[in-house]
């Protein structure tokens, strides 16, 4: 049987990135991927969600369903 190639998907340890570009770079597809999991909540349970994220400059992020004012 061939050895594999790669790694595959690893666990990381949780801890600061200390690279700027990464974190951000981070942020931005943690922050998606936030979102989609509460829309996939709000379809599968008919429930109302909000969520409202900040980023390290400050600049906020909202998601909500049917509204975020709601």
């Amino acid at each position: 049987m061939a050895a594999k190639k790669t790694k595959g998907r690893q666990k990381i340890q949780m801890k600061r990135i200390e690279n700027e570009d990464g974190r951000l770079i981070t942020f931005s597809k943690r922050r998606s991927g936030i979102y989609k999991k509460a829309s996939e909540l709000v379809t599968l349970t008919g429930s109302e969600i909000a969520i409202l994220v900040f980023s390290q400059s400050g600049k906020p992020f909202s998601f909500g369903h049917p509204s975020i004012e709601a």
